[in-house]
């Protein structure tokens, strides 16, 4: 079988909307120079193909080592930006760190995969298959690579796309040569082809032989080592410093060790609570009304200094939520902007859609806010009484779909609308029909898990999902949540601010994310002493991402 290798380079900006870091030195080379000498070694490829905007040829072709210029070729790509690329960089925002996890099945192999332009590459190439990867992937082990190209061999009369569960970077997707013709005339990314679909179920093709079983480090590490973010690029250059192989087995042990100590210089992720106020102040599912007390609205000062903070950091994440409706802010537009304007790489708002006007769909629009979780909870009129004490049920989905035909009107591609249901002992007999129904109108859904916060509210959950080892408690190392009064929380359970580390009106979120309280509070569970506050001893949350 005759495989080729392609990477797509942009000297300017990554798929994911980033900066472009391929022609940045990494100890010494560039970023793409390196990816290409771990590609070359590689016995199975047989040519290693660059693809770039036609103005970009000169600089790449400068980018080739000496040594590997008989076996790689530039080529300016000659078919402009597929129609789905803003769709994968919208919903793939916050499952960068895993191969798959985006709105809409959207998958790590999305964002470098231009199915047309690969198409036509692989057709006037005569090849069999063709290896896929990125360009910005210095640790892509070509022994993984062969490995994966050997099963695509001898799996191609049942799998047209191999793939492997693995950190993104770490390996390529093969993919047959009539798979991307075909995806090409059908203009969708391979993600598509990969998700669920309910009216055409099948088994998860990561059970299926397209599916490669990487070793269990591989398939169990998490971490983008695709260097086109800063957290990436001190991650990649951090295993470098090591000294160690660049082999996949090697390095995903490494990933899993390091996430259990390395605490990045800021929160991945920020939520923040603009007010307390609330349509479905009774609401069984979550913190509420009287539960929660009055906070807020938010000031503005505090929401452009949680901006310029987070805005320095190419992939900072903020959600507009906490323990209130975010679109009763009075200024929930401006706060959008700032977010904006500050250069916050991913927004996301968590709303009831009560208040979902025609002003606050505009500014969803305008300011591209990428995903709007639509918190309804119910696929029936009876149950979303049943747990929010209203029956507004109809007024709420209406006012998504106005959102939705707006969006369409102005032929914008966001905000994703991902319709979300808590799941509990309550809404458990509703969950098959409310996630088939809205992947069918909106293209995906999400269930949340129900919280007892520590048993402080009534236990309303299907079951434990903790494992049965405790362990440190993932949150405190990547996420963070402000209350609408400036309380900056230890942990995003306590709902009233008892526990909280400082405030951000008077230090910053730099100061207070490593500050006494929460490294207390961290180095406390690494010992494996989980008293560190008192809703810790109750927890039953502590394993979520």
């Amino acid at each position: 079988m005759k495989c080729i290798a392609a990477v797509e380079v942009d000297l300017d900006e990554s798929p994911i909307g980033t900066r472009s870091r391929a022609a940045s030195d990494l100890r010494g080379k560039p970023v793409v120079a390196r990816t290409m000498e771990q590609l070359c070694k590689s016995r199975r490829i047989d040519h290693l193909f660059v693809l770039c905007p036609p103005q970009q040829t000169d600089r790449c072709e400068r980018l080739i080592p000496d040594e590997l210029r008989r076996r790689v070729t530039v080529r300016a790509r000659r078919v402009e930006a597929a129609p789905f690329r803003t769709l994968v960089r919208v919903a793939r925002k916050w499952s960068l760190d895993g191969w798959r996890g985006g709105i809409g099945g959207i998958c790590s192999m999305d964002e470098y995969t231009r199915s047309e332009e690969l198409a036509l590459l692989a057709h006037a190439e005569s090849t069999d298959a063709l290896l896929c990867a990125s360009p910005c992937g210095p640790l892509i082990d070509p022994v993984l690579v062969d490995t994966m190209i050997d099963h695509s061999e001898r799996t191609i009369d049942e799998s047209r796309i191999t793939f492997a569960q693995a950190p993104p970077g770490l390996v390529g997707t093969v993919y047959s040569t009539d798979i991307l013709i075909e995806m090409a005339q059908k203009h969708s990314p391979p993600g598509m082809v990969l998700s669920y679909k309910p009216d055409m179920p099948m088994m998860d093709l990561a059970h299926k032989s397209c599916c490669y079983t990487a070793p269990a480090s591989v398939r169990h590490a998490g971490g983008r080592l695709i260097v086109d973010t800063d957290r990436a690029m001190r991650t990649v250059d951090a295993y470098l410093a090591t000294g160690m192989p660049i082999e996949a087995e090697t390095v995903g042990r490494w990933l899993i060790e390091r996430a259990d100590g390395e605490i990045p210089d800021l929160p991945l992720e920020v939520e923040i609570e603009l007010t307390t106020g609330d349509q479905l102040a009774n609401t069984i599912l979550r913190p509420r009304g009287a539960a929660v007390g009055k906070r807020g609205p938010i000031d503005l000062s505090l929401i452009e200094k949680i901006a310029a903070e987070l805005g320095a950091v190419d992939d900072s994440l903020v959600v507009l939520g906490g323990f209130g409706e975010p679109l009763l802010h009075p200024q929930f537009d401006d706060i959008v902007r700032i977010l904006r304007d500050n250069g916050v790489y991913g927004i996301a708002v968590r709303s009831n859609c009560l208040a979902l006007c025609e002003k606050r769909i505009d500014a969803l629009i305008t300011h591209q806010v990428d995903i709007l979780a639509a918190a309804l909870d119910a696929w029936t009129p009876e149950l979303y009484r049943t747990v929010n004490g209203e029956d507004r049920l109809d007024e709420a989905i209406n006012n998504v779909r106005q959102l939705t035909g707006k969006r369409g009107e102005r032929r914008s591609v966001a905000p994703l609308v991902v319709p979300e249901m808590t799941k509990s002992v309550d809404t458990l007999g509703e969950m098959d029909h409310f996630f088939d129904g809205w992947v069918r109108e909106t293209g995906w859904a999400n269930f949340v898990g129900y919280s007892h916060y520590s048993h402080r509210r009534e236990d309303r959950c299907v079951v434990n999902m903790a494992p049965p080892s405790r362990r440190a408690c993932r949150r405190m190392g990547s996420r963070a949540t402000v209350l609408a009064d400036g309380r900056f929380l230890v942990c995003d359970q306590d709902f009233d601010g008892a526990h909280a580390a400082g405030s951000l009106t008077d230090a910053s979120i730099r100061d207070l994310w490593h500050g006494d309280r929460l490294q207390g509070a961290r180095c406390s569970h690494r010992d494996g002493s989980f008293d560190a506050m008192p809703l810790c001893t109750a927890c039953e949350e502590w394993h979520r991402p």
